[in-house]
């Protein structure tokens, strides 16, 4: 199938090389980009998606650009007669979920997002392990994320740092936040309960660089997320399964499960670009259909309009530290609790 990639800078060097690797594996024709400046791609570059199109006749559209821009390069997408593989967050409104939702279905076209992990063999062998009872009753969903980023990571382009596109849980750490919904099984609900603590420990951001969500629907086990980007050391953001009969820990980012301390065979990832072509070409199910991101989208919303109070915090070379926070976030998965509930000092 023939593939076109909005955005190939950033994370789009990603799918550069991605669509390389299809090419030489002749699962696709990589036709060219739609980038605001030059980049350096074996392919025709082109200023926007119509013009493109219109010489090169995509099938497929890859959108890596800036968050705010995705609604409108999938629906430009959509108006030419493509799928979409659309990076995370897809959107940053329920409203303009909803209507990219709508227009695919009308149009008989299908979207992607960008949420690898769904592809990995651990995230399945989980999802099998949930199913079949082998952990009991799922008391909890908790995930931590903890890494250090140094200023650079704030001058990487316009929108970093700016509430609304990104925080924690839109961006650094949405990986974690999805991977909880979906294995809470409430990825596609409305109804959810969202109780939000966002924090930032610089006073040139106005996004989160610290947070604690809880979420909670009927019939389904509690959710909590906990991240920071100022923490001592980073660590591989993890996701913890409370059962009745033990507890899983998945690595998703090192695509690593165990189980009561016994590591599990996982089966080989699925490439999300791959899978849509497939979806396309055989039918088979996709890894991360848009459907599946409601109830991230309706966080993400929240978090652009939270209240995200400044928080002191102690200054080390290129780096900002909070004190304390590695521990907390660990706990808050552990215990299934927010920052308030742990007696932090910055909790509300």
């Amino acid at each position: 199938m023939r593939v076109a990639l909005v955005g190939a800078r950033g994370h789009g060097a990603r799918h550069v090389e991605n669509l390389v690797r299809l090419g030489h594996d002749g699962l696709a024709t990589f036709v060219g980009v739609v980038d605001v400046a030059d980049v350096d791609v074996p392919v025709p570059s082109y200023p926007d998606l119509p013009s493109l199109a219109a010489e090169l006749h995509p099938e497929v559209v890859v959108v890596s650009s800036p968050p705010a821009t995705h609604r409108d390069h999938v629906l430009t997408a959509f108006e030419l007669g493509c799928d979409v593989l659309v990076e995370k967050p897809a959107v940053l409104s329920v409203t303009d979920f909803d209507e990219i939702s709508a227009v695919a279905l009308d149009r008989g076209l299908v979207c992607q997002v960008g949420f690898q992990a769904q592809g990995t063999g651990s995230y399945r062998r989980l999802c099998s392990l949930i199913g079949s009872g082998a952990l009991g009753d799922i008391t909890g969903i908790g995930a931590a994320g903890r890494w250090v980023r140094s200023d650079s990571y704030y001058e990487r382009s316009e929108w970093a740092g700016r509430q609304g596109e990104d925080g924690t849980l839109v961006n650094p750490f949405a990986h974690a936040l999805q991977n909880a919904l979906l294995l809470a099984d409430v990825e596609e609900r409305a109804d959810i309960a969202v109780e939000l603590e966002l924090y930032r420990c610089r006073d040139t951001i106005s996004a989160d660089d610290t947070a604690c969500v809880r979420v909670t629907a009927d019939g389904a086990p509690p959710v909590v997320v906990a991240t920071t980007l100022c923490a001592a050391t980073s660590l591989p953001p993890v996701v913890l399964v409370h059962g009745t009969l033990g507890q899983a820990v998945w690595w998703y980012d090192d695509d690593r499960l165990t189980v009561n301390d016994h590591r599990m065979a996982v089966a080989p990832s699925v490439d999300l670009l791959e899978n849509l072509i497939r979806h396309r070409q055989t039918g088979e199910p996709l890894v991360a259909p848009l459907a599946a991101a409601r109830a991230f989208t309706s966080i993400a919303e929240q978090c652009g309009k939270a209240d995200v109070p400044l928080l002191p915090a102690r200054r080390v070379g290129e780096r900002v530290v909070l004190d304390g926070i590695d521990e907390v976030v660990v706990r808050a998965a552990e215990k299934i609790a927010t920052f308030t509930e742990l007696g932090c000092g910055f909790g509300r």
